[in-house]
């Protein structure tokens, strides 16, 4: 993915007010003012500002995903936060086999492009910019900031599917609302992941209406379970289960459809039948067990990092999706 150069600014907010208590005075004290209503029709920032918060931020995190040892460690918490942080961790630990599943920042191209900016004057805030690889695929980045003290850092970002398209957001200048929890929307974004996260489970599915499965990705997680699980015969059982992890973030699009950042921790669980053969696991697998082979059991855990989108009405879509091993054991 991509992300350019930022150096942290903290705004720091003093407010300083005297109350005075004038006995027989009906008017007010000179200069003190009540505070002004929330802006929540505009964006708190300018578009310039916003892409020169996402060029540094995305920079940032470029630096850090170059960095080595303690340096990468440092340069990580200054630059992530939330879901890409602990992937940007979990990827320092294993290189993966093929680049393409990690959401660790890569090499950019060209600058950012922001789609969407937070409404209004409130917190936490938002910014929501695109990237393009070298290859040409396109990257969802959310960045965030939680209060006036804390600089924006990324938070979230994973590679658009092919084929795949996000409804119109509103105008930049204008802002675009970020959902509560509580939205009164057919299904709330954690409900969302839940019924997604369920529906990708093996052996055991969970039938949803709530999100169509058969986008590149979820029809590959299912396809690929079945076929180890096949490959395994009586040797061994296989286990998946996909669980939502907390705190998603959901935007409200154009249309009255949102767009849902989310995490899930997806858990292998082989259990080899007794007497059965040894296992080789992947390279992967090898370099976090320290094992070239099994006997008893296995249990992988990976992070997949899942934006959707959702209709005023009708099915989710996935639409852009990164995973990454973070950690393995066995016996």
């Amino acid at each position: 993915m991509s992300r350019p150069s930022r150096s942290a600014r903290r705004l720091v907010g003093v407010a300083a007010v005297a109350a005075f208590a004038l006995s027989g005075c009906g008017s007010s004290v000179v200069g003190v003012r009540e505070a002004p209503s929330q802006t929540t029709t505009t964006a708190p920032i300018t578009a310039d500002s916003a892409q020169q918060i996402a060029s540094r931020v995305l920079g940032k995190a470029q630096e850090a995903r170059d960095a080595k040892g303690d340096a990468a460690d440092t340069l990580r918490k200054e630059a992530l936060t939330g879901t890409a942080l602990a992937v940007a961790t979990a990827a320092a630990k294993v290189e993966p086999a093929d680049s393409s599943t990690a959401t660790a920042p890569v090499e950019r191209t060209e600058q950012p492009k922001v789609l969407a900016i937070s409404r209004g004057t409130a917190w936490p805030r938002v910014i929501l910019a695109q990237t393009t690889e070298p290859d040409g695929r396109l990257v969802l980045n959310l960045l965030t900031s939680p209060d006036a003290a804390t600089p924006f850092r990324l938070s979230s970002s994973a590679t658009m599917q092919s084929g795949a398209s996000v409804a119109a957001l509103d105008a930049v200048t204008a802002g675009s609302p970020l959902v509560a929890e509580d939205t009164k929307d057919p299904v709330a974004p954690a409900e969302l992941l839940k019924a997604y996260a369920g529906a990708l489970a093996y052996p055991k599915p969970t039938a949803t209406k709530a999100v169509d499965t058969t986008d590149p990705f979820s029809t590959a997680v299912k396809a690929n379970a079945a076929a180890q699980a096949k490959s395994f015969g009586k040797l061994a059982t296989l286990t998946q289960v996909h669980t939502p992890q907390p705190d998603p973030v959901a935007i409200r699009l154009k249309d009255g459809g949102l767009l849902v950042f989310g995490l899930l921790s997806r858990t292998d669980a082989i259990k080899l039948a007794s007497g059965g053969k040894s296992l080789t696991p992947s390279a992967e697998f090898q370099k976090l067990v320290k094992k070239k082979t099994l006997t008893k059991d296995a249990e992988l855990r990976t992070y997949e990092t899942v934006v959707l989108t959702v209709p005023p009405k009708g099915e989710a879509s996935v639409v852009a999706v990164d995973q990454t091993l973070y950690s393995a054991k066995g016996a």
